[in-house]
Order: structure tokens, then C-alpha cells, then sequence
């Protein structure tokens, strides 16, 4: 569409205008909000490690301080980008956006539900489960945000890259038990 309507765009101006068609700021609430409730539940449900070293699978396993950043970062991520979609002006996709924005609300959950399930609870069979479901619902929702925006698709895509991850954990820790 841009191409279209302005020839060449760089990467800057393409960004630009996709920030102009939302709003930041709400963009930046949701993603809060999501690493808020993040880091509720991961201090409720306390720290992964002492069970990812029982089970030996050290190789797998980043330095604690990493792997908090990234598992932090990528609740604000999703946050953000569904902040940007609900807000996105630009009509012509609202069906998509607001069927993304369900599935997100399902998403949230299931994610803010899978760290006590794993780590807490030690449930990893009932854990690998619910973690293919979320990555079935990531895809799901990066399509309709890519077809919403470029923008929020990608942020998205990042997380999915995230929950690959996540899973083979998943089943690192439950061929290792």
C-alpha cells in the first residue's frame, strides 16, 4: 500500500507511518500490563531454575539473568503489539483485528497459566500440551495482526520465535525426567 502511494519507503518512513495509524502510548499501556502480569505470576509461582537443573538439562538453559530478560520481554512485546492493533485506525481489516484481539485475550491467559503449570506445579506432560496450544494460537494471531499491520505481525512473530523455545524446553525437560 505504500509502495503504492509513495514509491520507495525506507525503513524509518515506513515505521513512522505505521505508528501514526495507532496509538503509542495505549501501545505501551497494554505491553506494561502484560509484563506486569508476567511478573506477577512468575513471583507467585517462584523461580524456574532450581527445577530446570534437577533434571539436568543445563545445556538448554540460558544464564538467569537472560532468560528473565527474554521471558519479560516478550510478554511486553505482545502486549505492545496487541495494544497497537486494538488502536490501529486504518479500516479495512477490523474483522481480523478484533478476531487477533480475542484470540489474544485467549492467549494471555493460557501463557499467564503455563509458568505454574511447568515450573510450580512440575505438570510437564499437561505443560507441553498447553504450550503447543499457545504456539497454535500465536500463529493464529500473528496472521490476523500481519494482515492488520506489517508492524504488529512481526512484533508478534518475535514471541512465536520465543515459544519455539519454550517448547523444545518443554520436551527437554520431559524426555530428561
Amino acid at each position: 500500500m505504500y509502495k503504492k502511494r509513495y514509491g520507495r519507503v525506507t525503513v524509518r518512513a515506513w515505521l513512522t507511518m505505521e505508528l501514526e495509524q495507532s496509538n503509542p502510548i495505549v501501545m505501551l499501556i497494554f505491553g506494561a500490563l502484560m509484563l506486569f502480569a508476567g511478573l506477577a505470576v512468575r513471583f507467585v509461582a517462584g523461580t524456574p531454575y532450581r527445577m530446570l537443573l534437577e533434571t539436568g538439562i543445563g545445556d538448554f538453559v540460558p544464564p538467569a539473568f537472560l532468560m528473565c530478560v527474554a521471558w519479560s520481554l516478550s510478554f511486553f512485546i505482545i502486549g505492545c503489539a496487541a495494544g497497537f492493533i486494538l488502536m490501529y485506525r486504518l479500516g479495512g481489516c477490523d474483522a481480523e483485528k478484533y478476531k487477533g484481539c480475542m484470540f489474544f485475550v485467549l492467549l494471555a491467559v493460557l501463557e499467564l497459566l503455563w509458568y505454574p503449570t511447568f515450573f510450580a506445579k512440575g505438570w510437564v506432560f499437561l505443560s507441553i500440551l498447553e504450550c503447543i496450544l499457545i504456539l497454535c494460537l500465536a500463529i493464529c494471531i500473528t496472521g490476523c495482526f500481519y494482515r492488520v499491520s506489517k508492524f504488529a505481525g512481526m512484533l508478534f512473530l518475535l514471541h512465536d520465535i520465543w515459544l519455539i523455545y519454550m517448547l523444545i524446553l518443554n520436551f527437554a525437560v520431559f524426555f530428561r525426567i
